[in-house]
């Protein structure tokens, strides 16, 4: 299954949460598997796109970034899919 993680990064530290996204990369969870990211060019807003079993999982890697801000899960399917 998929899900968008869309993550608001705390005012002013969105270059600071790019900067531990390069050094640690995108997700240290296992059952999680990172497919992309972007950023908001005019917003302190990411989003990523990961697949997983299960969303407890997703959940869980999210919870991780949370020094940085706060996020929100959405389950989603290819357009073709719905």
């Amino acid at each position: 299954m998929k899900f968008m993680i869309e993550f608001r990064v705390n005012a002013g530290s969105k270059h600071k949460a790019v900067e531990a996204f390069e050094q640690r990369g995108p997700n240290r969870n296992p059952g999680v598997a990172f497919q992309g990211a972007w950023i908001g060019k005019s917003s302190d807003v990411v989003f990523a796109l990961v697949e997983s079993a299960e969303q407890s999982l997703v959940t869980a890697a999210a919870e991780s970034w949370t020094e940085s801000g706060n996020f929100r899960i959405t389950p989603v399917i290819d357009v073709e899919q719905f």
